[in-house]
């Protein structure tokens, strides 16, 4: 049981690390793009800078693009039946070209998202938007809003609500001009060098342009390292596995003590020193095996209690196996001290009264 707890709360821990790495960079991660353009110095993919007018037309005539889709990242209030407020994060895009969409649609359509007003809400955020549902009514920064879609799993880094919109739905509801964006997403023509493009789209003097993946780390890197959440879920997992490894060894040594003279009648009857040491590894690995399973049950109950309250815990099932087998290596090493206590043992020790 100790070691189950103690993977199990490695693994939560890990499972929470991964469930916000993810949420960091979901949007970037989940929208068709070769290419990401957005305005200098851009720190966040959460607060962007609104790019200059022409920027649009001008990616949109760089040699090597095929097409250029705008996006709009908006904050702004969600309005209460009780008059009470709810912040929100609005993703606008353009949903006659569909890049940009919401890529888990339980129920509703995204076409009919370009109507005035029309959003989506997430299941994970309904108890936060007083229960919404399709057909609700709303209002987002003071603008008539009313719900579509529901969508599945798609939360921010923060906490707040996300929501889809159409990009003329988001600029009202941000309270925008017309022409307002804050990103490009780029797609590039067959045979294209993404290199020259990306250089091409670096040198405008206004803006910066980033592979997709280098855009998804860039969004990783700054809520969980630059704001130190990373390292803190990372010490919380390390220190796990540390109360795993000082339960596995006192378990194994308090039980090798226990039976000291059983090992010096092995040895006493031929037994060397290296069989010794595989039966006490032995005696780790049976241990460890069962605790895991019991550590993987914790990990679904926590996921699924976690989920309710609108946090990710990821953790695939290839994770698992290989954190399973990862903490197996380190009971076996916990083992270590025993077996040297056994090896120790004289067989004449066996005989003394």
């Amino acid at each position: 049981m100790g070691i189950s707890v103690a993977a199990g709360l490695a693994f939560i821990q890990l499972g929470l690390y991964m469930g916000f790495k993810e949420n960091a960079s979901i949007v970037v991660d989940n929208t068709a793009g070769d290419i990401w353009v957005c305005a200098q110095h851009h720190e966040n993919f959460d607060f962007p800078k609104q790019l200059p007018p022409n920027t649009l037309d001008m990616v949109r005539s760089t040699r090597g693009v095929k097409d250029a889709n705008p996006m709009l990242i908006v904050f702004n209030k969600w309005k209460m039946e009780n008059g009470a407020e709810k912040t929100v994060e609005i993703v606008g895009y353009d949903v006659e070209h569909n890049v940009g969409r919401p890529w888990r649609l339980l129920r509703g359509f995204a076409e009919d998202l370009d109507g005035a007003g029309a959003v989506t809400i997430d299941v994970t955020a309904e108890s936060k938007l007083d229960n919404a549902d399709l057909g609700t009514k709303t209002e987002i920064g003071q603008v008539q809003a009313h719900v579509v879609g529901i969508t599945d799993g798609i939360r921010s880094f923060q906490g707040n609500p996300m929501v889809f919109t159409d990009l003329d739905n988001a600029r009202s509801f941000g309270h925008l001009s017309f022409d307002a964006v804050h990103y490009i997403i780029v797609n590039l023509e067959k045979g294209a060098s993404r290199a020259d493009v990306l250089n091409t789209l670096n040198n405008l003097g206004y803006t910066e342009a980033y592979s997709r993946e280098e855009f998804s780390h860039k969004a990783q890197d700054y809520w969980l390292n630059s704001t130190g959440a990373g390292p803190a879920l990372g010490m919380a997992a390390v220190m796990g596995l540390i109360v795993g490894i000082v339960v596995a060894g006192q378990v194994l040594y308090t039980s090798t003590l226990e039976h000291l003279k059983e090992y010096g009648t092995l040895k006493a009857m031929g037994a060397t020193n290296f069989q010794v040491a595989c039966a006490i590894m032995a005696q780790a690995v049976a241990g460890a095996l069962p605790a895991h399973l019991i550590a993987g049950v914790m990990l679904w109950i926590a996921g699924q209690t976690i989920g309710g309250m609108g946090i990710h815990l990821s953790f695939t099932f290839h994770q698992y196996c290989l954190a399973v087998f990862a903490t197996i290596l380190v009971c076996v090493a916990a083992s270590l001290l025993s077996v040297f206590k056994a090896m120790s043992v004289a067989p004449a020790e066996v005989f003394k009264g």
